[in-house]
């Protein structure tokens, strides 16, 4: 006679009669009989047959993103001959996934799909080093959902140095060439462009690099620019290219390049872009970038170089040529970005998701007009995963502008509409990026390295005269636009709280200034004044977290110093916080009544036990507690 099995799953809730002491337990048993033999045989081999098919459903259906999670560094292995790409389909001779197996994919397929030991140590390509040492994991302990050891610097299925005499013979099949520019308008026989490029200039040894140079554009008739294509001479380092229209006050260009920031005062309107993966920027058929006797004379192109080995051999030459016609088009058009200033995506997660507002109140003080969007581009990096830019009117929402649930940094796509999309000042448009960080093992920030991220979008928007800013982004839920044009937010007038000697300001200042010492302990007449400051509205939610972000940012020692000074007691007003005391009174509570539960599980297991062997239903009793625990 098959034998009766009786398991106990405790959950959290309520305790049944009976069972545990109604005063302390918080548990509900659920009673579960099973028979043993032929039936949970039959019914075991019935879920394993279920269980397998589902995996074979979700393996085909989600493709190579699938199996890139079953090996180290899966969604990170770099391209072998086209720098700052990624090769996504890593196990395929597709570099985009789907098609026959390259070498590493037929080894992986004949592993059973999983990082074996002996996976790890082949050597598949044939280069001279392992599979383990290409994707980060040379110590071949790498496990899935956990953090390669190190980064991936080559890929495993391509011989590399890829056109080196060991291996050139070997990858004859590996597609190197870009995709070709393709804009059937700078065809027109009256369309002139022209090439402007920095002359040689030696790479800084430092990972990101921001460089501006200023151009003087055709000034001999009145034009639109319509199309740019990149002339990328160092491609190991050039990151994106941004070219901003300047104002009329600009008179000259400059004779070589310097360091800059985003865009300058003079020079603020983007007016052309080119980012890794693109081949040129082709405008709609309805728009240009006026330039010329009534529109933009000079433009500052700025130059992003990525150098993350930090080589100081490194020369650059790049520049864009510029399509024109003196055909203009029916309207004049600028690019806005949208997105979010502010991110910190956490180590080792699957989804991250961020968004970025331009609200109702950003687009009143951003255009004077409606104005009509041509083209949308998104732009994240490497831990990009998806994004999507959506239109609302009045809380509700009316058009999606980009929808891209399979962003690659790579490949960026130019989302252009057959008819242009109406933004009416009032309306919101709100940026969702979602990313991947479980290939991480620190927080990543935005920035502006490649090894940092973004979450933006950029719109082709006309007409030009309507646009009174270009940028309309936040920092957490905080508006820039306001912030920069020094509203009062949230009851936050900056202007007042930034000016130490403001007389509504002056005495909060003395007093953390004279009562604090910076890198100290809390002293005793430090924790009020602290409190005092701290409850200003400048210093609360994310308003409070903009400021401490600009200050970080900051090299003014005297604010920096201030700051350290606000810090000196924050551990002691976390403890005198009310919400700390009730936190702590629950934590002794919780281990109070696991205590007692402990206890009357341990009697349960006495009292109810009768005849045979203990040792099952006490594995049973010891499995439910620390299911109840974790929970």
């Amino acid at each position: 006679m098959a034998q009766e099995i009786r398991l106990i799953i405790v959950l959290p809730g309520m305790a049944p009669t009976g069972f545990l002491n109604a005063k302390y337990s918080l548990a509900l048993v659920v009673f579960i009989y099973i028979s043993v033999g032929n039936v949970l045989f039959t019914f075991l081999l019935f879920l394993n047959r279920i269980f397998l098919c589902l995996c074979l459903l979700l393996a085909s259906s989600s493709g190579y993103k699938y199996f890139q999670s079953k090996i180290p560094n899966g969604d990170s292995v770099p391209h072998p001959c086209k720098p700052n790409y990624l090769w996504h389909g890593v196990g395929h001779r597709n570099e985009l996934g789907g098609g026959s197996r390259n070498p590493f994919g037929e080894d992986f397929d004949a592993a059973g799909k999983i990082w074996t030991q002996e996976l790890c140590r082949k050597d598949s390509d044939g280069d001279g080093k392992t599979n383990g040492e290409e994707l980060g994991d040379p110590n071949c302990v790498w496990r899935e959902n956990a953090i390669p050891e190190k980064n991936a610097f080559s890929h495993p299925g391509v011989c590399e140095p890829y056109d080196s005499p060991r291996c050139r013979s070997k990858n004859t099949w590996v597609q190197c060439d870009l995709e070709t520019f393709r804009c059937d308008a700078i065809n027109q026989p009256e369309v002139k462009n022209i090439t402007i490029r920095y002359p040689p200039t030696q790479v800084p040894n430092t990972e990101t690099n921001y460089y501006c140079m200023t151009f003087e554009l055709p000034k001999d008739g009145d034009y639109h620019m319509i199309a740019t294509k990149p002339y990328i001479d160092n491609e190991y380092v050039m990151h994106h290219i941004l070219l901003f229209g300047c104002e009329d006050s600009v008179t000259q260009g400059t004779a070589a390049p310097a360091k800059c920031g985003m865009g300058s005062d003079k020079c603020r309107t983007i007016i052309g872009a080119w980012a890794v993966g693109a081949n040129g920027e082709c405008a709609h058929k309805d728009v240009g970038f006026r330039i010329g006797q009534n529109g933009f004379k000079f433009a500052m192109m700025q130059f992003h170089w990525n150098n993350p080995e930090l080589r100081s051999d490194y020369m650059d030459s790049s520049g864009m040529t510029l399509y024109y016609t003196p055909n203009r088009r029916p309207n004049d058009a600028a690019i806005m970005m949208v997105g979010q200033q502010y991110l910190e995506i956490p180590p080792g997660k699957e989804r991250v998701e961020v968004e970025g507002v331009c609200s109702a109140d950003d687009t009143r003080m951003s255009l004077t007009g409606p104005v009509y969007i041509t083209r949308a581009l998104n732009h994240m990096h490497y831990l990009g995963r998806e994004e999507y830019i959506d239109q609302y009117r009045y809380g509700v929402k009316i058009n999606t502008l980009t929808n891209e649930p399979d962003y690659s940094y790579d490949r960026p796509r130019f989302l252009e509409y057959d008819s242009a999309i109406e933004v009416l000042p009032g309306d919101e448009l709100r940026t969702k990026c979602v990313f991947k960080s479980s290939s991480k093992s620190f927080t990543t920030f935005q920035g502006d390295a490649t090894s940092d991220e973004m979450c933006y979008g950029f719109l082709t928007v006309h007409p030009i005269t309507s646009i009174k800013r270009t940028s309309c982004t936040s920092f957490k839920s905080v508006s820039l636009l306001k912030l920069y044009s020094q509203q009062t937010i949230n009851g936050c007038d900056l202007s007042v709280f930034s000016n130490y000697t403001h007389p509504v300001m002056a005495e909060l200042y003395a007093k953390v200034s004279q009562r604090c010492r910076p890198l100290s302990k809390c002293l005793e007449e430090c924790k009020e004044a602290v409190k005092e400051f701290k409850s200003h509205p400048c210093m609360q939610g994310d308003m409070g977290d903009v400021m401490r972000w600009y200050v970080s940012q900051s090299l003014d020692i005297n604010s920096l110093t201030f700051y350290s000074k606000l810090d000196s007691c924050d551990l002691e007003m976390v403890k005198e916080d009310p919400k700390f005391n009730d936190l702590k009174k629950l934590r002794e509570d919780m281990l109070d009544g696991l205590g007692k539960l402990r206890e009357d599980l341990l009697n349960q297991m006495r009292t109810n036990t009768s005849g045979g062997s203990k040792v099952f239903p006490h594995f049973l009793m010891a499995v439910s507690l620390l299911i109840y625990i974790f929970i």
